[in-house]
């Protein structure tokens, strides 16, 4: 139903920006031949009939053709995408890797001048927009100091920029949805009573604590994935990155709505297979879901 969704909603919203024909022709097209280009790409039927045709279309594998290239749209994405994984899959990481140990650290000095340094930090973080990190970074690490480059896909260091661009502003809330996570784990029975045996706060929170702390945890990350791939357009584009985020943009700009379209489906279709395995990874990881659903 998600990806049903994802299709009406994407085909519905290009269908009221216009037509390719507006790009193609230009302000000198005279009528007559608007009506043709619209004929030849589909869109003299009425909306309801194209809306069958193409939902027809995608039980068959047919996500239509780019009018730019000629070629199969859900083939452009697809060839995409792995750049695009890569790129957020390591930003994921570098978040997940400064956002977990800031979160043990403040839950376990809580009220201190660390934790509360740590929060106004993440405070000004989550206040800072993608598109003016990746310029900032630019400027100081490819300009000021030309340690790596800002402008597409050469080798491992072509990752730098980017990388840092998408998890900085992703750390706030890995940081704020874990500490909350821990924070309820040790409000907990169990944590209370083996403080009262003497157990110290270290074994607590690594030996017991975090694996409590998995199951949420690992879902929300999940569906972080997802929306670092949704929200990779700026950033890509800014980069000239050949992920789907630049191709997006790229393909609203010119109206080539059916690589626009494969690329909502696509995108709308990982978001809920990452959701299936984050729920399939914390009913391995606890079995306390599986007694409870027995």
């Amino acid at each position: 139903m998600v990806v049903f969704g994802a299709v009406v909603i994407s085909f519905v919203l290009t269908n009221l920006i216009g037509s390719p024909a507006d790009v193609i022709g230009g302000p000198s097209m005279t009528p007559d031949q608007r009506q043709a280009l619209n004929a030849q790409f589909g869109y003299g039927k009425p909306v309801a009939e194209r809306f069958i045709g193409y939902v027809g279309g995608l039980f068959h594998g047919d996500f239509g053709v780019s009018y730019r290239t000629n070629q199969g749209a859900l083939g452009q994405v697809l060839n995409a995408l792995p750049n695009t994984l890569i790129l957020v899959l390591l930003a994921l990481a570098v978040a997940v890797a400064l956002a977990l140990p800031m979160a043990i650290f403040s839950v376990r000095h809580r009220a201190s001048r660390a934790d509360n340094f740590i929060r106004r930090t993440i405070g000004i973080l989550q206040g800072m927009p993608e598109f003016w990190l990746a310029l900032m970074v630019i400027l100081l690490l490819s300009v000021r100091f030309p340690l790596f480059p800002s402008f597409g896909f050469y080798d491992a260091s072509s990752l730098v920029l980017p990388v840092i661009s998408i998890a900085i502003p992703a750390v706030p809330t890995l940081f704020r949805v874990f500490r909350g996570h821990l924070l309820d784990v040790l409000g907990q029975e169990f944590v209370e009573s083996m403080r009262a045996r003497g157990v110290s706060e270290a074994i607590i929170v690594y030996s017991h604590v975090l694996r409590n702390f998995l199951g949420p945890s690992v879902t929300f990350t999940a569906l972080q994935l997802g929306y670092l791939i949704g929200g990779s357009m700026v950033v890509e584009t800014i980069f000239s990155w050949p992920g789907i985020g630049n191709l997006a943009v790229s393909s609203v700009q010119a109206r080539d709505f059916a690589v626009v379209q494969s690329i909502i489906i696509v995108v709308a279709t990982f978001y809920v297979i990452l959701n299936l395995c984050a729920d399939v990874v914390v009913l391995i990881a606890d079995p306390r879901i599986r007694v409870g659903a027995r």
